[in-house]
């Protein structure tokens, strides 16, 4: 149907991703959902089949600058009410940088940081103007305010991420769309482990909630999955 909402989730094929895609589903939307290896993503495509002409699944790897570059022009054109970056790795398992090597580095960066900056840079003009957003999966780590230490490499490629994300913001704000910086919780996910603290339902429920609940605010908010303002 036309006329339902329209998002685009890069990132969408488990976790929290998977989650916030089943969500939109549940409220009527269409979603354009993201994975690397899209015949692999056996739950996506199973939402797919039980939601037919809501879901179409396109393969999108972050970590390929010219990968990036053609899945946004094969968009071209195509209205988004929703742009959601989810995608993000935690890095070396030192977490240190006094250890990390240039490439653990480049990489964590380039995947947490540069890559939900470029597409969205490349897809901004199509967020519909008014109840538009542009939204980014980040971290509570990112806060510079709110930095007790530790995981010092994967605070510091969200908190590059938050400041990019200020930065575009300043470049799309004219065109009436709202930009939200998510902190999802310490959820059960691959990343977070199994003694997270939170389910990745709730997050992705929450999540979803809160990006409804601020479109047309035409800011850039930080916020949790419960709708709690973050100190930048």
């Amino acid at each position: 149907m036309t006329d339902r909402p329209q998002a685009l989730i890069a990132g969408a094929n488990r976790g929290i991703g998977l989650g916030i895609t089943r969500e939109l589903l549940a409220r009527g939307w269409n979603v354009i959902a993201t994975a690397r290896q899209p015949d692999q993503a056996s739950a996506l495509r199973d939402l797919s089949a039980s939601h037919p002409g809501q879901v179409d699944i396109r393969a999108l790897d972050m970590n390929d600058p010219a990968g990036i570059d053609a899945f946004a022009a094969a968009l071209k054109g195509r209205a988004l009410d929703l742009l959601l970056v989810n995608a993000g790795v935690s890095g070396p398992a030192h977490r240190s940088a006094s250890a990390a090597t240039a490439a653990e580095t480049g990489d964590l960066m380039y995947t947490n940081a540069i890559a939900p900056i470029r597409l969205s840079r490349l897809l901004a003009d199509q967020i519909t103007s008014g109840a538009g957003m542009l939204a980014f999966t980040s971290s509570v780590m990112g806060s510079v305010a709110l930095n007790p230490g530790g995981h010092e490499l994967y605070r510091a490629s969200k908190a590059a991420l938050n400041s990019l994300t200020r930065g575009l913001w300043g470049e799309v704000k004219g065109r009436n769309i709202t930009v939200l910086t998510l902190h999802p919780g310490w959820v059960r996910t691959d990343m977070g482990g199994p003694s997270a603290a939170v389910s990745v339902e709730d997050s992705a429920r929450g999540m979803t909630e809160v990006m409804l609940a601020n479109r047309g605010k035409h800011e850039h908010l930080f916020l949790d999955y419960t709708g709690k303002s973050i100190d930048w």
